[in-house]
């Protein structure tokens, strides 16, 4: 079947968005892309919210917590509406098929880019952070703790780890739960569906808010959104960024609603300021509690759309009092803005990563959007270039938003990847661990509004020529508009995307010398079920692979992820598991943890660094184990010693 198989649980994800978020963007007044693109932020909310909601009372997690959120949501609205003015209906400026067909087009050719990308239905991430990502799905779908301040008890039972960041993890085990695909397939699915729906969603909606609710706004945003390298194939490639793709993909529609609340864009004029702040306060906390990175760019990104907001307020608003207040208001903003920073930098071992380049160097990346994968973004930097240059013609207030989100995106990365100042540094971009990948991913989703608008009014400065130098033909136009639209779906990735989509593709190739999980340990980890009950718990070295003994082949393991709280019992089987025919103390260790069986995967780890645990080497002729299975060096042994096989 191929890559058909990620299309049942896709259609189940996608069937979960709309009836968790799109039935609550139906009850709010939302309609077309509006609600398209709220729906799958909306109901990001909902599961977070009910799985925190789940974890207190202590229920299981299935769907039925979001569910009943949702209806209590969608009550609570209701009643809101009946006391208050309905939101005015959007008005139609162009054919809504135009939208179907911007949005279809973008979905194909990103869903064509993640497909290549990801490579087949089963494959996984070959990094270090999906050890982590694999296995909390399945702790989720073992133990029904999904909630953000309970996932972290999976490596740090102590309470170590206090909140983690769940939306991602909580939904596809929902997914896995209704479709009954694998977790890799699952993982794939939904992968595929933040790609290629709900980011060319949102990207479109941001743009039509800012450059204008037109069908040379719309296409152009579509096409702009599927040929930056940085987003979103980037949190793919690097990390891997599961969760941060995810509240990066929803951030666009909390921005666009924000925009609109402050009376900015297109969509301003549709419903009071109070509805399109309810539609913020729907979008945002599933954006935080899929990433708080996500939640921190749009902070970032609203900055320019208070600042519009400031200036016209100001000079629509002669009186000292309404000044004052205004001042007050903006001050207060950035106070909580600049504690908001500082409450969501991690800690301080995870922020220590190093610049890269010089500010010039810096400066010519940003230019060339050529950031992490080297390779000039061609058309998406004459597009932004053209934004600028009809940005200075026009001079709106939601081109000003535009442009200043560019400028932003820009400063946050030239900062982080070649500032000099440390500790400004460290106060800008701490809350995304000074790591400069997940700054260029967020450049990727600033830069498109600006892009979109560039190209939209070139190409609707050479259509009105075409229209005077022509008769009117409405048919023809059509013909030639759909024609344009598609090549430039096709030219404008070009040559950057290729690029990307070959070079992200390597962490998902499965082979002899795969950096995570070789194919013949990827053969043994899909056999485990054979040999191992239910029950019984796997010792191996997480750094080889072997911790995937618990996403993929369903048994519990000493240690589920590389970074874990080591408990007492766990560091002697580690240590001393060869020695159990003479040490007692082993016996009790391994009573106590559970451990019956071992994978061995040799010593190659997947960041080629060296991190040998004494008591699992050399097993074979310890005298404590016995071969169960092999695929290739790939070993699964029973442990025979203290009476255990």
């Amino acid at each position: 079947m191929g890559m058909l198989e990620l299309l049942w649980p896709a259609v189940v994800l996608v069937a979960v968005y709309a009836l968790l978020g799109g039935s609550l963007a139906w009850v709010i007044g939302l309609r077309g892309l509006w609600a398209v693109a709220a729906a799958p932020a909306f109901a990001t909310t909902v599961i977070g919210g009910a799985s925190v909601v789940a974890g207190w009372l202590g229920l299981g997690w299935s769907i039925l917590p979001s569910l009943i959120l949702t209806v209590v949501i969608g009550v609570g609205v209701v009643l809101v509406r009946r006391r208050t003015a309905s939101p005015v209906a959007s008005p139609r400026s162009f054919s809504p098929w135009w939208t179907v067909l911007a949005v279809g087009l973008a979905a194909v050719v990103i869903g064509w880019q993640t497909l290549s990308v990801i490579g087949g239905p089963t494959a996984i991430s070959q990094t270090f952070d999906n050890v982590f990502h694999l296995n909390a799905i399945r702790y989720i779908l073992d133990t029904g703790a999904a909630s953000p301040l309970e996932l972290g008890q999976m490596t740090s039972p102590n309470g170590g780890v206090p909140f983690y960041p769940s939306v991602w993890h909580a939904t596809a085990a929902i997914v896995a739960q209704l479709s009954g695909a694998s977790i890799a397939t699952v993982v794939n699915a939904q992968t595929l569906v933040i790609a290629a729906v709900i980011w060319p969603s949102g990207a479109v909606l941001l743009s039509r808010v800012l450059g204008g609710a037109t069908a040379a706004v719309t296409v152009s945003a579509a096409i702009v959104s599927a040929s930056v390298p940085m987003f979103p194939l980037l949190p793919m490639d690097y990390g891997v960024l599961y969760p941060f793709q995810l509240a990066l993909a929803t951030a666009p529609v909390a921005l666009a609603a924000t925009a609109s609340m402050l009376g900015i864009g297109s969509s301003s004029g549709q419903r009071a300021p109070g509805w399109w702040a309810f539609i913020v306060l729907g979008a945002i906390p599933g954006v935080a509690l899929a990433h708080p990175g996500g939640f921190v760019a749009w902070l970032a990104l609203s900055v320019p759309m208070v600042a519009v907001f400031a200036v016209r307020f100001w000079r629509g608003h002669a009186r000292a009092g309404a000044r004052i207040g205004l001042i007050v208001g903006v001050l207060a903003y950035l106070g909580l803005g600049l504690l908001l920073l500082k409450i969501l930098r991690p800690p301080l071992p995870t922020r220590l990563w190093p610049t890269a380049l010089s500010p010039a160097q810096a400066a010519v990346e940003v230019a060339q959007v050529s950031m992490f994968y080297g390779t000039v973004s061609i058309g998406v930097a004459v597009a932004i270039l053209l934004g600028l240059v009809w940005a200075v013609r026009e001079r709106t207030g939601p081109v000003a938003v535009a442009v200043l989100s560019w400028v932003v995106g820009a400063g946050l990365f030239i900062v982080v990847i070649a500032s000099p100042f440390p500790t400004l540094r460290d106060a800008l971009t701490g809350s995304w661990y000074n790591n400069w990948p997940r700054l260029a991913a967020v450049f990727g989703v600033a830069l498109v509004p600006l892009a979109a608008f560039g190209l939209a009014r070139t190409v609707q400065a050479v259509a009105r020529r075409w229209r005077t130098a022509r008769p009117e033909d409405l048919r023809a136009r059509t013909i030639t508009g759909v024609a344009l639209a598609v090549v430039g779906f096709v030219l404008f990735p070009l040559p950057a995307m290729p690029h990307a989509v070959e070079q992200a593709h390597r962490q998902f190739a499965l082979t002899d010398d795969s950096a995570l999980v070789s194919a013949d340990e990827m053969a043994l980890l899909e056999r485990i079920p054979e040999h191992v009950p239910a029950g019984e718990t796997i010792a191996g070295n997480p750094y080889t692979g072997t911790a995937l003994a618990y996403a993929i082949g369903g048994r519990p393991v000493l240690m589920p992820h590389i970074l874990v709280d080591v408990s007492e019992d766990a560091q002697t089987v580690n240590d001393h598991l060869a020695d159990a025919a003479t040490q007692p103390s082993v016996c009790d260790a391994l009573r106590a943890t559970g451990v019956g069986f071992v994978l061995d995967f040799g010593e190659r780890e997947v960041h080629n660094g060296s991190h040998p645990l004494p008591g699992l080497d050399e097993l074979a002729d310890s005298g404590v184990v016995r071969l169960v299975d092999s695929q290739g060096d790939a070993r699964l042994y029973e442990v025979t010693a203290c009476g255990l096989g």
